[in-house]
């Protein structure tokens, strides 16, 4: 009898050093590390894959944010996601996480976010409905912010299409005043042609959407070019431009090809192994963090 009372007690007990709030505790805290050490990479793994739909992965993206509320950066590729899985609505509730003051980049392209998460979300909208009006007045709003800061002809061109398409109709009727002077300008006089610079030509190609094309003129420009500050300028301007357009895969195969002259560029590898990470190729970015580390390569890797 004793004896069984003594083999009850250590099952019991064991069971209770293996109880679920043990194991609980010890898998939140392993968690809780890992969202300490390794946010970053752990969110660039995440979003390897272009659709991210799982709630798992939506609802661990939204706890980053609170976790680093001022971590621009990672609202724009939450943001960035949204758009590209057609989640207009929760892109936009995700871009209302920026604080200011912001950098004059994230400024501008949180801008075209927030213009496209607003088109996508008029398109998706029953016409004549109260939340359609509603969303076509911000619309509207956002289209004549843009166009303060700057917009060029083929952007203005561009959100007049885009006004039409939405049904935004005072918009577009507003874009035609402000284009027909600019379309009926005098061209430039024989011998002074107009000065084009790469940004000026990937910010038209970009007004059309075409993110390839914007990144083969800054790339082109990095090969025109021998200083090492301008060719990493231009080379990281062409790579992002590709990521902005949800082309992942393509800006790294684009990034491996042009990466000559840069190699032993610490903040171009550093840059590359964030970009092989989210292009799901781990082994392509150890490579560049033994560059960027100035260690060869490992035997058998990629050079």
């Amino acid at each position: 009898m004793a004896w069984n009372w003594f083999v009850n007690k250590g099952g019991t007990e064991r069971e209770r050093f293996a109880g679920p709030l043990v194991i609980s505790g010890l898998v939140a805290a392993g968690l809780l590390l890992l969202f300490v050490l390794y946010p970053e990479k752990s969110l660039l793994k995440l979003l390897s894959n272009q659709e991210v739909s799982s709630p798992a992965q939506r609802r661990y993206l939204e706890a980053l944010i609170h976790l680093r509320s001022d971590d621009s950066a990672l609202v724009m590729v939450l943001a960035r996601s949204y758009l590209a899985s057609k989640s207009p609505l929760q892109a936009l509730q995700t871009l209302d996480h920026l604080r200011e003051p912001l950098p004059a980049d994230i400024r501008k392209a949180s801008r075209r976010l927030r213009y496209e998460a607003l088109r996508q979300r008029l398109l998706s909208l029953p016409a004549g409905s109260g939340e359609s009006d509603r969303t076509r007045q911000l619309f509207a709003s956002q289209i004549e912010l843009m166009r303060q800061d700057g917009a060029t002809m083929q952007e203005l061109e561009t959100y007049l299409a885009d006004a039409r398409h939405v049904g935004d109709n005072v918009s577009a009727q507003k874009l035609k005043s402000l284009l027909r002077p600019l379309a009926a300008a005098p061209s430039e006089p024989q011998g002074a042609p107009a000065v084009s610079t790469p940004e000026s030509m990937a910010s038209a190609a970009l007004a059309r959407r075409d993110y390839r094309g914007a990144a083969s003129i800054y790339f082109a420009a990095m090969q025109s070019n021998r200083e090492t500050g301008q060719r990493r300028r231009y080379f990281l301007s062409a790579v992002k431009t590709l990521q902005s357009g949800n082309l992942v895969a393509e800006a790294l195969d684009a990034g491996e090809k042009y990466i000559n002259g840069l190699a032993e560029d610490r903040e171009t590898m550093l840059f590359m192994a964030r970009l092989a990470l989210a292009a799901n190729r781990p082994d392509r970015s150890q490579v560049y963090i033994r560059r960027a580390l100035g260690m060869s390569p490992v035997a058998g890797g990629a050079s």
